[in-house]
């Protein structure tokens, strides 16, 4: 992958890339800095090394940094990350459908938007209600 994420500048000014992950149940992040040290970027998502399954739950770029490509970037990166891993996405608008249709067919990556792709990557009050509604 070349790009953005890999030289760390974009038109001369730096960025940074920094994964963030609070728990080992939570979404990991991943984060991305402009020259000043602000958030101008966000991807959350969580993976499930078991089924070697993730899902992209928000993808967020500051405005006055759209439009340069570092969203696909930031996706691209993810992927590098998690090769061979199923992906999909959560429903959104249709801006990011199109977005990430885009993405999907420019990495052959299929990035459906849905349910997760295995039981492990509902947050906790998910799985436990679907585990409460099975069990009667």
């Amino acid at each position: 992958m070349t790009g953005f994420l890999d030289d760390g500048c974009l038109d001369g000014r730096s960025l940074r890339l920094n994964r963030v992950t609070v728990a080992p149940s939570s979404p990991a992040e991943l984060v991305l800095t402009g020259p000043c040290g602000s958030v101008i970027g966000r991807l959350r998502f969580r993976v499930c090394r078991t089924c070697r399954a993730g899902r992209i739950m928000s993808l967020w770029i500051c405005d006055t940094w759209q439009r340069q490509g570092l969203g696909r970037e930031l996706v691209y990166f993810l992927l590098a990350q998690h090769r061979g891993y199923r992906w999909n996405t959560t429903p959104q608008s249709r801006l990011g459908r199109a977005f990430f249709a885009a993405v999907a067919q420019e990495s052959a990556v299929s990035l459906r938007r849905g349910s997760p792709l295995c039981p492990h990557l509902m947050g906790w009050c998910r799985w436990t209600w679907r585990r409460l509604l099975h069990s009667r």
